[in-house]
Formats: structure tokens, sequence, C-alpha cells
């Protein structure tokens, strides 16, 4: 990212799947009539009802390192969908990525090992103008 782009920081349940209390995503300023938002420039991996490039509002964290997300204000109309892998069908992710990427969708992967061995985790974007059912 570059040196426009801020963090925005939200809060998620530490007991869902994930085991995760907050995640961060790369924001750009933008304006919507005379308020001051920011536009979401990459996918959640856990964060729900955001997508990339929403327009979201923010508040200074009570913490005060940094911005809390406060409402989303624009939607972009992209979607997020989740795909947690183990690493023995990576090989069947990427025979059908293609397909995806013809339709113009993007990812963003993370990896991590667990007991039963290394999972992927992608998010996956959708953008607006792509049919959602044929991606599905």
């Amino acid at each position: 990212m570059n040196e426009n782009h801020m963090k925005v920081r939200f809060e998620l349940d530490p007991a869902d799947w994930h085991g995760s209390s907050a995640e961060t995503l790369w924001a750009e300023t933008v304006w919507v009539g005379t308020k001051k938002a920011l536009r979401l420039m990459n996918s959640p991996f856990y964060a729900r009802g955001v997508s990339y490039l929403d327009v979201v509002d923010v508040i200074l964290a009570s913490d005060k390192l940094g911005l809390d997300y406060a409402g989303t204000l624009e939607k972009s109309g992209h979607s997020t969908i989740w795909l947690l892998l183990p690493d023995d069908l990576l090989a069947g992710f990427k025979e059908y990525w293609p397909s995806l990427e013809r339709l113009g969708c993007t990812y963003e992967s993370s990896s991590e090992n667990t007991v039963d061995g290394k999972q992927t985790l992608y998010s996956v974007d959708v953008p607006a103008e792509t049919d959602i059912d044929a991606v599905m």
C-alpha cells in the first residue's frame, strides 16, 4: 500500500471459528459529500458485512491506537467468499481458479499450520459486475 493508505480495525468475536478479536484492512481517504470517509482497499478474511471498495465511517479507537470501523456508508457491490482449504485440496483450488479469474475474481490468501496439517484461507473478491451465480 502507499503512504495515503491507513488501517481500519474491525472488532471480531474471538469465540468465532477464527479465534481473532480484530482484523485490520487497508483503506484510502475519500469524500462522501462533505464527510471524510475511507474506502476499503483489500478484502476481509474475517470481518462480515464489508467487502473490497466499500466506503466506511470510522472513529478514533478507544485505545487511541488507530481507527475503528463505525459503519458502512456506501456498498461497492463487491462480494467476499471465504474458502478454508486443507493442504491436500490446494491442487483442486489451483485447477478451478482460472475459471474464476476469467470472471474477474481476485483473491488474497493466508496459510497456517494446525495440528491437522497446513491449511490456507482464501478471501475471494467477486466484483459487482460479475455474475455471483456463475462464481458459485
